[in-house]
């Protein structure tokens, strides 16, 4: 049995990836020391600022353009991607054992338009997308030919129902097993909990300001600000933690009111994070491994789903003991909106009533499923399964073809 595994995700900043992969990298290392740990970052990097002090955990740095490899014996994990944006600093013998992890709805699915304005059409446009991939008949036989050997060598797992459904239908494949290997978070230690009061109810977002987060997240703030009347003597007040391009799109798009506040806290270090939710919010409206680290600290948690264009219908709003698969957010269709639903209305009025029950079924929910003690051991039992050696992956699949080739450019030139 394989007892080394090599995390690779080089990354400056403390975002979803690296603090998933820094997380349990050090938990393995130091509730099973006979497994070696690897983490292959910048020298300063979100995952080496962060590790801890153990003979079994070391950093191997990587830097631009320089030839970096895992150990020799290792498993190598990686956040699954598509295989033509190979590192080209990652070079690999042919017996490497790889284990990918699904964590983003889009992480095997082509981009097909490189024109900016067009390039988000087809994933919102199913019909568009089929229609284009046409084209690119060479590029998806590739795909799914590679999807076809991950899955047959149990080389990947998906993070939930959405990454799994999402991957299938995008990629035109059936996928079988419906396994799933879910986010974690770290259980808090904190146990007295702020006092909740009707009177003034402090809602919290936590997660990076980018397009497909920002829509949903104004909409949010702004359909508060409308239904905020029928709270009687009550006052919102909605913190933002998180930074990103779109900062100054929210502030010019949110709609507040005398009983709706907004105050924008910029981003906060990760271990300052559960003492800050802990002290200044209520609820929590986040979507995927964030809205993990309002529901561990017994917060009702909102879940909301990404989008990457402005939200014009009804959108139905969701508690995150509700949700299924996993799902801690997924691309909004249409079978999300109920056009005159009350679901924002009916969930907040209901935590006010019964805030110590919807605090309860939060923490349960965290605790059953994302706990990061019992997803560590599904882990580890996972990337061990592995079959997947580097010599497997065909070479040609790995290359651009002349037509990704021409999209490259076009993209580099009207980015």
């Amino acid at each position: 049995m394989l007892n080394s595994l090599c995390f690779f995700f080089p990354y400056h900043e403390d975002s979803g990836v690296p603090v998933l992969f820094y997380r349990l990298a050090n938990l393995i290392a130091q509730s099973i020391p006979d497994i070696e740990i690897s983490v292959i970052d910048y020298e300063n990097g979100a995952m080496a600022r962060n590790m801890i002090s153990l003979p079994n955990l070391k950093l191997i740095v990587f830097n631009d353009n320089a030839e970096v490899s895992p150990p020799a014996g290792s498993i190598l994990i990686m956040q699954s991607f598509v295989p033509y944006y190979w590192p080209k600093e990652l070079k690999m013998i042919g017996d490497q054992k790889i284990f990918f992890w699904n964590l983003h709805p889009q992480n095997l699915i082509p981009s097909l338009l490189p024109v900016p304005f067009l390039r988000k059409l087809p994933i919102n446009n199913f019909g568009v997308y089929k229609f284009v991939s046409i084209f690119y008949n060479k590029l998806f036989q590739n795909l799914t030919k590679y999807l076809k050997l991950l899955l047959e060598t149990d080389s990947i797992c998906f993070m939930d129902k959405t990454n799994l459904d999402f991957t299938a239908k995008y990629l035109f494949s059936n996928i079988e097993k419906k396994e799933y290997l879910p986010v974690p978070a770290s259980p808090t230690e904190i146990n007295n909990l702020k006092i909740f009061s009707k009177e003034e109810i402090h809602i919290g977002w936590v997660g990076r300001l980018c397009d497909f987060k920002s829509y949903i997240l104004v909409y949010t703030i702004n359909k508060l600000s409308e239904i905020s009347s029928q709270f009687n003597n009550t006052q919102f007040v909605y913190h933002i933690v998180g930074d990103g391009p779109f900062l100054n799109y929210i502030k010019e798009n949110i709609k507040v009111c005398d009983k709706v506040s907004v105050v924008f806290h910029g981003s906060l270090p990760h271990d300052k994070l559960d003492y800050f939710i802990n002290d200044k919010f209520d609820i929590v409206t986040a979507m995927g491994t964030s809205a993990l680290e309002g529901a561990k600290l017994g917060k009702p948690t909102i879940l909301l789903d990404f989008t990457f264009k402005k939200i014009k219908k009804d959108y139905v709003f969701r508690e995150i003991y509700n949700t299924v698969g996993f799902d801690l957010a997924h691309l909004i269709t249409n079978k999300d909106y109920k056009k005159g639903n009350d679901s924002l209305l009916n969930i907040l009025n209901n935590i006010i009533l019964n805030y110590p029950e919807s605090s309860q079924k939060a923490k349960e929910y965290f605790t059953d499923n994302h706990n990061i003690e019992s997803v560590k051991n599904l882990f580890v039992e996972k990337t061990m399964q592995t079959k997947l050696v580097f010599s497997m992956i065909d070479s040609s699949i790995m290359e651009k073809g002349r037509l990704l080739k021409i999209y490259n450019r076009i993209r580099k030139l009207t980015a």
